[in-house]
């Protein structure tokens, strides 16, 4: 099969390599299409801090955000068919201990990532394999298309409940990428007063209209922390969900809070802070959530999904053949006007 090898920093190479096993217990999958995370190009590009710390192994197989077809099932698989239409998990627990059994299986001590950081390979390639527990069914009028970007949806809805939006609540969304936008529709299903979302793009900020965000806020415009105490009368955001990256908008996230308020952190920023003030976190009893990963949001998504109540197909902006996938990672931060989720088809 064909398969996207990292080998190091730039040096991507399309080349030949075995199909994966698969285990009594796996599926093999065919894969349609693999999105373009920006984790992805960090890694690609060399400037991930996980490379630094020594938790990314080369060579190795990007693409954690993949849609596909089961071609094989193992022999003690029960709950899938070739031919089944899935998406899968972007990590692999081992599903025996206290943490797995209770569904916590981030916490799990032998959480293998896919793609990632110390990772199984993932789906910049034709076939990859997977444990049936960690694979979800994709229903018959939700395309592949819309499956490949089921895992950012996730976390962007991941972020919303880490945030604990409530009914009534003033919402902030810092960013416009494709887990930011992901997370409107959620927001806003959860019974917030205001949805607020704040970009650099305004094509971006236009398809958070569409998405239900209630006010728009163009931070290259305006000074955000003005227009969000003018939106709240004075208050502050209730829940920011922060998944811009900027270090900025992570410092201007505690003058923006309200007393309370419940910060959701859904972003690398690749460095050090030193800027934050700390006080102010005290003082109005600020909570801080890291959002990692999407666990147990992909069936909730992909019923999202399907209900056709929010058509999440707009975060699809690029489509390019498997082939290209070095002219796509070199070029990752062109066209970013515009650019929200580029997608592989294999």
């Amino acid at each position: 099969m064909k398969a996207a090898r990292l080998y190091g920093p730039k040096d991507l190479r399309l080349m030949d390599v075995p199909i994966p096993n698969v285990g009594d217990d796996d599926v093999l999958i065919r894969v349609k299409y693999c999105g373009v995370c920006g984790t992805d190009y960090s890694i690609y590009s060399g400037e991930s801090s996980f490379i630094e710390a020594g938790l990314v192994k080369f060579p190795m197989t990007l693409g954690h955000e993949y849609s596909g077809v089961i071609e094989k099932v193992g022999k003690d698989v029960t709950d899938f068919a070739p031919g089944d239409r899935v998406v899968a998990d972007t990590g692999i627990s081992c599903g025996c201990c206290d943490d797995c059994r209770e569904g916590n299986y981030l916490r799990c001590e032998k959480m293998q990532a896919v793609g990632t950081i110390n990772a199984k390979d993932g789906g910049y390639a034709e076939y990859t394999s997977m444990p049936q527990r960690h694979v979800f069914r994709l229903p018959d009028d939700v395309s592949l298309k819309e499956g490949a970007i089921v895992e950012p949806v996730a976390t962007g809805l991941y972020s919303v409940l880490q945030g604990e939006v409530g009914i009534g609540d003033d919402v902030l969304i810092i960013g416009t990428g494709p887990i930011g936008l992901g997370a409107v529709p959620f927001v806003k299903l959860s019974g917030a007063k205001k949805v607020i979302l704040a970009g650099r793009k305004p094509y971006k900020l236009d398809i958070g209209k569409q998405l239900g965000a209630d006010y728009l806020i163009n931070t290259v415009e305006e000074d955000i922390v003005e227009r969000v105490m003018d939106l709240t009368d004075g208050k502050g955001a209730d829940v920011i969900i922060e998944s811009s990256g900027s270090v900025d908008m992570f410092a201007k996230s505690t003058e923006i809070a309200a007393i309370g308020c419940r910060i959701s952190v859904v972003a690398f920023y690749e460095q050090l802070i030193n800027n934050i003030n700390m006080d102010l976190l005290v003082i109005k009893d600020i909570k801080i959530h890291s959002v990692m990963g999407s666990p147990n949001m992909g069936p909730k998504v992909i019923q999202m999904m399907e209900s056709k109540k929010t058509d999440f197909t707009p975060l699809i902006t690029e489509v390019y053949p498997f082939k290209d996938v070095n002219h796509v990672l070199e070029n990752f931060r062109s066209n970013n006007e515009k650019r929200i989720k580029v997608l592989l088809e294999l």
